[in-house]
């Protein structure tokens, strides 16, 4: 059901985000923040009579706060730059985004070693190996619900740590924690849906 309102409104809402705030990366940040703080509170918030209009009113005023929270911590100037995503890479800026990648996927690991052992035993699992919650759950003989729980708080102990870690490329790590809790939230999901 999240997965089918992510997909129907994402576009709309990053049009409205753009018109009102010029940094696209902050808009989509504050879709993803949107829907997985909608994923986690699930259970307490009552049936919308019209979801659109709940969504964008609920989007708006994250964007607000977040607009107005990155204005005081961050004073730097937001650069505008269209052009530049439809040039081809050329094999220099391939070999930085390369490095880049590799730089961030050590960071994450040194983050994901911090992790109590059951969690890091469980996140590799699901994210670096690429195991079901079923296979997960046959290969450690805990329940399936067990399995969310602890990936899920370890998401959530990822995304505390790097925040606390202020790392210039937190923000880059932060993202990359997102979706992967969207996956695993699409992932269970999917997977209950099975059963």
């Amino acid at each position: 059901m999240l997965l089918c309102l992510y997909r129907k409104y994402y576009h709309c809402l990053l049009f409205i985000g753009l018109k009102e705030i010029r940094d696209a990366q902050l808009v989509k940040d504050t879709i993803q923040q949107l829907f997985l703080y909608i994923w986690e509170k699930r259970e307490t918030i009552h049936e919308a009579k019209n979801v659109k209009s709940y969504l964008v009113t609920s989007f708006l005023r994250k964007l607000s706060a977040d607009w107005k929270k990155s204005r005081k911590t961050c004073d730097l100037q937001v650069v505008w730059n269209t052009c530049s995503e439809d040039l081809p890479s050329t094999p220099e800026e391939n070999l930085i985004n390369k490095d880049g990648q590799a730089h961030l996927f050590k960071l994450l690991m040194s983050h994901i070693n911090n992790l109590p052992n059951r969690q890091r035993e469980l996140i590799v699992l699901k994210f670096y190996e690429g195991l079901s919650y079923e296979a997960i759950v046959e290969q450690t003989g805990l329940s399936h619900r067990t399995v969310y729980n602890k990936i899920h708080e370890a998401l959530k102990k990822l995304k505390l740590d790097i925040v606390k870690s202020r790392h210039v490329q937190s923000a880059s790590l932060i993202n990359l924690v997102t979706l992967l809790t969207i996956s695993a939230m699409i992932a269970s999901t999917a997977g209950a849906a099975a059963v």
